[in-house]
């Protein structure tokens, strides 16, 4: 723990902590910053990074890395709930188009019911005598004619 606090860091806090000291405030963020970046400081042997090349491109690979990231610019994240959303939109589309069929569905039942009902109103409909009028029952075979031929 001494040895971690003579360095700057806060022992016990983890090692990447380094504690910051009144008067090297803007010193130490330049070597935070230098050090997230991968690059060496002045005066040191060792080269910080994980560099194929090894220590041969230290520096100049550091600011090179930086150079190609500012050229490509920004890398657009993934969504995670892209899927979802897709899956989500899918399922309202599907839901959509059932609604659309049973509405359809229902004004045709409708159409067919008034039909039905305004046929039988003329089918029922009598003479003084109780006969069936002959008008609307030979009117309704002539129609059931014409839809078999229309269909066959």
């Amino acid at each position: 723990k001494r040895a971690m606090r003579t360095e700057g860091y806060d022992a016990g806090r983890g090692a990447s902590r380094k504690r910051v000291r009144e008067g090297e405030g803007e010193r130490e963020k330049e070597d935070d910053d230098a050090e997230r970046n991968n690059t060496t400081k002045a005066g040191e042997d060792s080269v910080v990074g994980t560099d194929a090349e090894g220590a041969e491109g230290g520096e100049a690979e550091g600011t090179r890395g930086a150079a190609e990231k500012e050229k490509r610019g920004k890398r657009r994240r993934t969504d995670p709930l892209r899927r979802a959303r897709e899956e989500a939109e899918r399922l309202k589309a599907e839901q959509e188009e059932i609604a659309a069929e049973k509405e359809r569905r229902r004004k045709e039942e409708s159409r067919k019911q008034h039909g039905r009902k305004v046929r039988a109103k003329k089918l029922m409909k009598r003479t003084r005598r109780g006969q069936p009028v002959m008008k609307n029952v030979i009117g309704d075979m002539l129609d059931r004619i014409k839809s078999e031929v229309g269909e066959g």
